[in-house]
């Protein structure tokens, strides 16, 4: 009896794993499993409609509501494997020229590690204080110095999805 409770754990934690990639419908998943012969059986759920999702960016991603929801969610389990893997090390910020400036003014950020693109998260010049950027690179990136900051010193962070790296900036 036990042995059959252990498989009946090991199929619902693959169940549930699929279901997590959008592989298998939850009320099709609870009609898959097998019941014991000597337990009387209920009758069957009614299957959950399908919903279908829309695809963009070459058919990889489903739609989500915005850039800052909930991480990407997939069709498919191929089309997450598909997608763009953002797994490696932290980036390193080696210089920032030029290494002072006023709010508005561009800067170039150069080091290593900064890309693909979809996996550099931000850049800001101190919390709170998020600055637009550009990607040109995995060595470089451009930004605008923010407004609204105060005069003086601020670590401005790189952050990606590896990691995070920080330089003193002086604000004039």
């Amino acid at each position: 009896m036990q042995r059959q409770s252990e498989t009946q754990g090991v199929l619902w934690s693959t169940i549930m794993g699929l279901m997590l990639l959008g592989g298998v419908a939850p009320a099709i998943a609870a009609d898959e499993v097998k019941k014991p012969a000597d337990q009387t059986s209920a009758p069957a759920a009614k299957k959950a409609p399908e919903k279908k999702s829309v695809a963009k960016s070459g058919g990889q991603k489903a739609a989500s509501a915005s850039s800052k929801g909930p991480a990407p969610k997939y069709a498919s389990a191929e089309t997450a494997a598909k997608a763009q893997a953002c797994f490696g090390e932290a980036p390193k910020i080696q210089s920032v020229t030029p290494d002072e400036g006023k709010a508005g003014e561009k800067v170039t950020i150069s080091g290593k590690g900064f890309g693909p693109a979809g996996c550099l998260r931000s850049l800001s010049f101190g919390p709170g204080y998020p600055a637009t950027f550009t990607f040109v690179n995995d060595t470089q990136i451009t930004a605008t110095v923010p407004t609204g900051r105060r005069k003086g010193m601020a670590m401005m962070t790189v952050t990606t999805a590896s990691g995070e790296d920080s330089k003193g900036f002086l604000v004039k």
